[in-house]
């Protein structure tokens, strides 16, 4: 007799507990190299993840899964516009922890799941259960709350919120593994980090030069 019951899947929300965990406490991290430009911390950021990466990769047995995506042109400009919308995303949340906007950093990450739900209803045609849609008004009343007492630096939260979003859209929308895709997006974004750190290590030179 045929077994007609589903395998049950995972639950994403311990997951999704401990990342946003962790995340709270990058902030101190940050606010420690508030003397180092943000563009820089992003560029050393990104040239870091890419060793790193071939590691994971390495011993997951995902190479041959890297290599290929660089044959695939959707999923490279895919990928190529992700990597482009983390990069804003990384550097506008790094400026706004190093010049004292963390209120309005988090504030956009209290958005994000908004945002999250809106680009699903609107590109995935995802619907919500009644008790989800009262969950998301009591949200929303909340952050409308909030955005009340926080509109001078409303373009740091709402750039955040969306700019994640749509990175999130953009990935689940193309067929790659989690780590494979951010390979290729920080292999993607290297030339540009690179440029930026040999800028900055020349003006610091320069600058050391001078004294």
């Amino acid at each position: 007799m045929a077994d007609n019951k589903q395998t049950a899947q995972p639950s994403g929300l311990p997951y999704a507990i401990s990342a946003y965990l962790i995340w709270g406490f990058v902030p101190v991290y940050f606010k420690l190299l508030s003397h180092v430009p943000p563009v820089a911390v992003v560029a050393q950021r990104i040239l870091w993840s890419i060793p790193l990466l071939l590691v994971i990769m390495a011993l997951r047995k995902q190479l041959a899964e890297y290599a290929a995506i660089f044959r695939h042109r959707a999923h490279l400009r895919n990928l190529l516009a992700s990597a482009t919308l983390i990069a804003i995303n990384w550097l506008i949340y790094i400026w706004a922890v190093s010049t004292d906007h963390i209120l309005a950093a988090s504030l956009g990450y209290y958005l994000n799941p908004l945002v999250n739900v809106l680009l699903g209803r609107l590109f995935l045609g995802e619907r919500l259960r009644p008790l989800q849609l009262v969950a998301v008004a009591v949200a929303a009343i909340g952050v409308a709350i909030l955005i009340g007492d926080a509109l001078d630096t409303l373009w740091v939260s709402v750039s955040l919120a969306f700019s994640f979003g749509l990175y999130g859209l953009i990935r689940k929308i193309t067929p790659v593994g989690s780590v494979p895709g951010l390979a290729i997006e920080t292999t993607l974004l290297a030339p540009l980090s690179l440029g930026a750190v040999i800028w900055y290590a020349q003006a610091a030179l320069a600058g050391l030069a001078m004294i």
